[in-house]
């Protein structure tokens, strides 16, 4: 007898491909205009037991690690990177556990863990010890974590346009029904059930949902993440994020205890977390600025790149000459 509960789950996830087809996307993202000698270069370092995919460019200064989400990789930064590296940054923008081409271990995808990968492999890598980081939705997590537990090691934090699970209103957000996937991504298996074989379609048909400027999504980087996250096991490692939302709600309630006191930037998007983004921001460190991006959705790195290397560039210091 066919399941029921998997009949009404497959229907529904069908239902809603059906109604956001793929192929949208229609013209190029803006890119800013900025040029560089600094060469990007890609590497493999294995850390903590797994093997990273990163992308480097070696610059002046303190480095500035850039940490992706879900439903991206390192290759959310191609906008942002070139205005950074043409000023001088020494910038490092791995894939994520699990994600991209980065190897994907089995467990491991609590955000304390993973920022202790991130530090390990900026060690290995002979940067910092301080350095400055930004994240975008999941890499936010872990950009926090990172934060919370080296905190002699971290000049300035950004954190984009994504809630930290524990944290008020973390029980507000995640209850609404825009955050939909943060409950269906934790259940173990199903997800992987009805969305393997059909990984284009739903990552195409997701990213669209959760965009403003959904001209920004072009045919290039939706085919790109569709084959990334379409490999075998990239399903699993990235709803392990989600998976792991109890242990992080733990670890930040014991992290929030001690207030960051760095400067930290809050950026959120005006179809996204908006000035909400400072509110919870606000409940861990005691030095925070927000910025809204305007008409962008959840994907503020590529759907406005230009507002947010402004943001940056304004909270990060220029590297010395």
């Amino acid at each position: 007898m066919r399941n029921p509960i998997l009949a009404t789950a497959a229907a529904f996830l069908a239902t809603l491909l059906a109604a956001n087809p793929s192929g949208t996307a229609a013209a190029r993202s803006p890119a800013p205009a900025a040029t560089s000698q600094i060469a990007i270069r890609d590497g493999k370092l294995e850390v903590n037991g797994v093997q990273y995919f990163y992308r480097i460019a070696v610059g002046r200064g303190e480095p500035i690690v850039l940490l992706h989400g879900w439903g991206e990789t390192s290759y959310m930064w191609r906008y942002v990177t070139p205005a950074l590296i043409a000023r001088g940054h020494t910038i490092l923008a791995p894939d994520l556990r699990g994600l991209g081409d980065t190897a994907r271990p089995v467990t491991g995808y609590e955000k304390a863990n993973v920022a202790r990968d991130i530090h390990a492999l900026v060690a290995a890598l002979g940067l910092g010890p301080r350095v400055t980081l930004a994240g975008h939705d999941m890499g936010g997590m872990i950009a926090y974590a990172y934060a919370a537990q080296y905190r002699d090691q971290v000049s300035r934090l950004v954190v984009m346009d994504v809630p930290l699970p524990g944290i008020d209103p973390w029980k507000d957000i995640s209850a609404t029904p825009r955050t939909w996937h943060f409950r269906f991504f934790n259940v173990r298996d199903l997800p992987e059930m009805l969305i393997t074989g059909r990984e284009s379609d739903f990552i195409r048909w997701f990213r669209n949902v959760e965009a403003v400027n959904t001209s920004a999504l072009t045919p290039e980087s939706e085919d790109y993440y569709a084959t990334s996250y379409a490999r075998p096991g990239a399903l699993r490692g990235g709803f392990e994020y989600y998976r792991a939302f109890a242990q992080d709600e733990i670890d930040n309630r014991a992290f929030a205890q001690w207030p960051l006191e760095i400067p930290v930037l809050g950026l959120g998007a005006s179809g996204g977390l908006g000035a909400t983004i400072g509110v919870l921001l606000r409940n861990v460190a005691t030095d925070v600025k927000t910025v809204i991006i305007r008409d962008s959705g959840h994907w503020i790195a590529e759907e406005q790149p230009q507002q947010v290397v402004a943001a940056l560039t304004d909270f990060i210091p220029a590297p010395s000459k």
